[in-house]
């Protein structure tokens, strides 16, 4: 096979490669290409010159547990966006979707988000049943005005999927970003799930009802963020950045390292009471290690004895605030 290069840190010789140099194919593998701009879902999608126009498609190509690679092309613009009108449920095993864009850390416009004709939200966005997936460098965005709808961006129920430099931008309207159950991700029993680097909420929308940037339930287990960023527009006191707030959400623990959680702060922002809602009787502890948070009273109500906070406290005086063990 000769030897091929595409823009945005996927090369291949028979095998794509993603940025450092870390092959994710599996040895009987294909690639599939997706170009909201220029592409047909007539074609095979395996010919970069023919791609297919939505990752919807794509995935009904690929072969459970084969290693499969979607690569998620662009053209730097809005119209170059995958428009899946339907949940893209994603319950393969070790099957891959990687964007070819620049890298930046909101907005990739590699991006997936319903057509502009839709006239209900597509709640959950993107739904990973499955096991051992990885996505890269894409962005996910929805903003239609269906009331009395919560939103739903990523959801998942899977195990050991990994999520690099994601964008996860639902809630981009008043009327779902007013649903108490609206969240940017739901970890719903998921395990062992990572999300590196990724930015996981929208402080253009503002939110009036306690919906989190991301909410865990049904036990989900050891997942980590590492290095992401949890942004928020809150014109109530009552959003959150994290639900955890019954009984047995959580199992063992959840991880936030080096992670920076934003709520905006203008005339008509509010601030949060507190940044997270963890039950005393979560299942698990809650480790927020090295992380800083902005226009929240505190990072969680007094008493509670499931969050752990350690590292630096930040040096502005702030009701509330505490290393290791609440507010």
């Amino acid at each position: 096979m000769p030897f091929t290069n595409f823009p945005g840190g996927v090369s291949s010789l028979g095998m794509p490669v993603l940025p450092g140099g870390v092959p994710i194919m599996g040895s009987k593998a294909k690639v599939f290409f997706v170009d909201g701009a220029r592409g047909s879902n007539g074609n095979r999608g395996t010919d970069w010159r023919k791609p297919v126009a939505t990752v919807t498609k794509a995935l009904t190509l690929c072969t459970d547990k084969a290693g499969d690679v979607i690569v998620l092309m662009n053209d730097g613009n809005t119209s170059g966006t995958s428009r899946d009108s339907a949940t893209l449920t994603w319950s393969l095993d070790n099957t891959h979707l990687v964007g070819l864009c620049a890298p930046t850390v909101l907005s990739q416009r590699a991006r997936i988000s319903p057509p502009s004709t839709n006239t209900t939200i597509v709640t959950p966005q993107l739904n990973v049943t499955g096991n051992g997936n990885s996505f890269w460098n894409i962005s996910l965005f929805e903003g239609d005005d269906q009331d009395a709808t919560a939103s739903i961006g990523v959801q998942i129920t899977g195990a050991r999927n990994y999520f690099k430099n994601v964008a996860m931008m639902n809630m981009g309207h008043a009327n779902s970003a007013d649903e108490a159950n609206s969240a940017h991700l739901l970890i719903d029993g998921g395990e062992e799930n990572t999300f590196d680097g990724c930015y996981i909420g929208l402080d253009t929308t503002a939110r009036s009802a306690g919906n989190a940037n991301v909410e865990l339930k049904n036990a989900a287990t050891r997942n980590t963020f590492r290095n992401c960023m949890f942004p928020a527009f809150a014109d109530a006191s009552t959003p959150v950045f994290v639900k955890i707030d019954s009984a047995g959400d959580i199992d063992r623990w959840v991880l936030f390292d080096s992670c920076i959680f934003m709520n905006a702060t203008n005339s008509t922002a509010s601030t949060m009471t507190v940044g997270m809602t963890v039950a005393n009787s979560a299942g698990g502890h809650v480790i927020v290690k090295d992380s800083s948070i902005h226009g929240a009273t505190a990072w969680v109500a007094a008493g509670n004895a499931f969050v752990r906070i350690t590292g630096p406290v930040p040096t502005k005086a702030t009701t509330g605030l505490s290393v290791d063990g609440g507010a």
